[in-house]
């Protein structure tokens, strides 16, 4: 078994404990009472939880996606109108009823229940302990409880299940836990309010929630519109990249390839997830460009010097699309010099060293490794694999990053087998 792999398994296994200890500690203290007032909440909430973990909000990170519901609000909530046994009952049982209703993998349901179930018991025993039921629900030690309650129930949530991610993706948990809480910060600013409303609102005056609830679906709404055009741009933007790829029969899935090796080079690095994330964007992106430039002249064998000149351009026209808009500006420059070279030769911008930034320097080997080694119309002998591998290595210090030349030939040679799948037949016997 590997070393990740138990790792997972002993996570999993501890916070199973830990939340069958909040289980059975608040099963010992407190006592399982239910009025007819209670039972009619607890249906509600329990059927809001359902309903809104089937629909969460699909949120693109990078290259991948993740879910957040709106269902946080609402088993806030629950922690604090019932007492810890009452909460972890109808937390847990609504996380599993969702997620078997969604079709999640027993081991995933088994954790869900598991987080969940802790992070909300071990709220609402906070709450049962230092809220003050005689005091106003706005007087500020009450709402002092209500907010650090908020900080309590996010954090344990959020913890365990960047501390399984940042295991599974091999990323440091302190820096891979910050960049995607302040990814989601806007999500968590307007979600936990609305708990905080609804709180008051079951507490003081239940029907009121009934205009609350157009307040949830527009927030739902609201949050899934946005994620809905940041997924919309990126796939335009592609599908741009692939009509590019598609012009000259020699680059099909040549943008995939780069963006394979690219990925790899930046895991092997251990970057942040968000910077990996904007990366391989860009490597996906980064001849976006030459659909400006003419047909007749990237076709060309033998371009001469002026023809060279406008070919060189794609990467200042890739930058130009790609910076338009706002959310993939710091890719847009990664666009632009992912042809400059270590030693200072290259192009647009004639950078040289560590002026290149790094994920330009990673794209340019993994570019260029691609090039070598497909079938290009300017070229008659396409170089083997190995050959391509020795070919990086000759150019470390020169045309590539040479601390990074070294990673990017052990990535790929790991990568060997799905490069060989996108290449043409003729590599794919090699």
């Amino acid at each position: 078994m590997k070393k990740t792999e138990k790792r997972i398994y002993l996570l999993v296994f501890l916070l199973l404990l830990f939340f069958l200890f909040t289980l059975a500690y608040s099963v010992y203290k407190f006592k399982f009472i239910l009025t007819k007032n209670d039972i009619v909440f607890l249906i509600i909430l329990l059927a809001s939880i359902i309903f809104s973990d089937k629909y969460p909000v699909i949120i693109p990170i990078g290259t991948e996606v993740s879910e957040l519901s709106v269902s946080t609000a609402i088993t806030f909530t629950v922690a604090f109108l019932f007492n810890p046994t009452l909460t972890i009952i109808v937390v847990v049982l609504g996380t599993i009823i969702s997620d078997i209703i969604t079709k999640k993998k027993w081991y995933k349901i088994l954790f869900n229940t598991a987080n969940i179930g802790t992070a909300t018991g071990i709220t609402s025993l906070f709450f049962s302990k230092f809220y003050n039921p005689i005091l106003p629900f706005t007087s500020p030690q009450n709402l002092g409880v209500v907010i650090f309650g908020a900080a309590t129930h996010f954090f344990l949530e959020s913890f365990f299940l960047y501390l399984l991610l940042s295991f599974i993706v091999n990323r440091p948990l302190f820096s891979f836990y910050v960049e995607n809480i302040k990814f989601i910060a806007v999500e968590v600013l307007t979600l936990y309010p609305l708990g905080i409303v609804l709180m008051y609102f079951f507490k003081y005056n239940p029907l009121m929630n009934a205009f609350l609830l157009p307040s949830l679906i527009a927030v739902y709404y609201a949050l899934q519109r946005r994620y809905v055009i940041i997924q919309e741009t990126k796939n335009a933007l592609f599908a741009i990249a692939e009509v590019v790829d598609k012009k000259i029969p020699d680059t099909i899935d040549h943008t995939k390839r780069v963006a394979i090796i690219t990925e790899a080079i930046c895991n092997e690095l251990q970057l942040p997830l968000s910077q990996t994330n904007e990366i391989v964007l860009a490597a996906m992106l980064h001849d976006i460009g030459k659909i400006v430039i003419p047909d007749f002249i990237l076709k060309k064998s033998d371009p001469n010097d002026d023809e060279m000149e406008v070919i060189h351009l794609h990467v200042i026209e890739g930058e130009k699309i790609v910076s338009r808009l706002s959310l993939f500006r710091k890719g847009a420059v990664i666009i632009r010099h992912h042809h400059e070279k270590w030693d200072g030769t290259g192009y647009p911008d004639h950078l040289k060293g560590e002026e290149i930034p790094l994920g330009s320097r990673i794209i340019a080997i993994a570019d260029s490794f691609d090039a070598m080694t497909t079938q290009r119309y300017y070229r008659d002998r396409v170089k083997s694999f190995d050959e391509g591998l020795k070919e990086l290595k000759a150019c470390a210090g020169t045309q590539f990053d040479p601390n990074l030349v070294e990673i990017a030939i052990k990535v790929i040679s790991q990568k060997r087998e799905e490069l060989l799948k996108l290449m043409y037949p003729i590599l794919q016997s090699q």
